[in-house]
């Protein structure tokens, strides 16, 4: 018999945060803990490595990741995982400038939102993204 906790858990949409800095993802995780179950990775390899093990309903990704895969990079090699090509890929950066985010929805990301941000502000995006 599952408990109230494990319930609601199983509600949750499951995120996975591709950040490399450890302030912003403590950040997002105490944001988004109550509303959804959130699993970090700090780069490509590793978000590749968690999305072949679990089943993600959208990722959030940094694009300025260490190593030579960036976020847009990762972005298209998660695609091509199960049946992760139509989910959401929500950018999470400081880049910030109208011209960038242009650039990064039409390289692959479904979604965009700029550093610093409000929690009420990622929480709605990803709500949308969702479909919710």
């Amino acid at each position: 018999m599952q408990t109230e906790k494990e319930k609601s858990e199983l509600l949750k949409p499951r995120l996975l945060l591709v950040e490399d800095d450890n302030k912003a993802t403590t950040m997002v995780i105490k944001y988004l803990e109550k509303r959804f179950e959130i699993d970090s990775a700090i780069n490509c390899d590793e978000a590749i490595t968690m999305a072949e093990e679990k089943d993600y309903d959208a990722f959030l990704m940094d694009i300025g990741l260490p190593g030579k895969s960036n976020g847009m990079d990762t972005t298209k090699k998660l695609k091509e995982i199960k049946n992760y090509k139509y989910k959401p890929f929500i950018a999470v950066t400081a880049y910030a400038m109208p011209e960038y985010k242009e650039y990064f929805l039409s390289e692959g990301l479904t979604h965009y939102i700029a550093k610093p941000y409000e929690a009420v502000d990622l929480i709605n995006l990803i709500y949308e993204a969702l479909g919710r």
